[in-house]
């Protein structure tokens, strides 16, 4: 199993001008905002101390006006590790915040660190 939660933690920290969490987010005052939760770790060849870990993220992002350039950002991101976007959709909320969620898939060779894609 590998934990890959500090590095994405870091990697969305570098994008200026937001705030970054692995929960959601406490203080919608406090926008614009990047959650990101790991939804699924496992073991792609499904033996005892495996080196692969085959990860999804889902990465969130809280906007008061336009999520359009932070998803950018985000993709340029999470591909520049390796990790590839399989899904992205504008999420509606009826308190008027910006929502857009996006997931990211890799395959994280813990010998090196390095992601492939299936």
């Amino acid at each position: 199993m590998y934990d890959i939660k500090a590095n994405v933690n870091t990697l969305l920290s570098s994008i200026t001008g937001i705030t970054v969490s692995d929960a959601y987010p406490k203080d919608f005052n406090k926008l614009p905002h990047i959650s990101f939760y790991e939804i699924a770790n496992s073991d792609p060849l499904t033996i005892a101390n495996s080196p692969l870990t085959d990860i999804n993220i889902q990465i969130d992002i809280w906007h008061n006006r336009s999520t359009g350039q932070l998803a950018s950002d985000v993709d340029m991101k999470m591909n520049s590790i390796g990790f590839r976007r399989s899904f992205a959709s504008d999420v509606p909320d009826p308190s008027g915040v910006k929502h857009k969620t996006m997931r990211y898939k890799g395959v994280v060779d813990a010998r090196n660190g390095m992601v492939y894609q299936k």
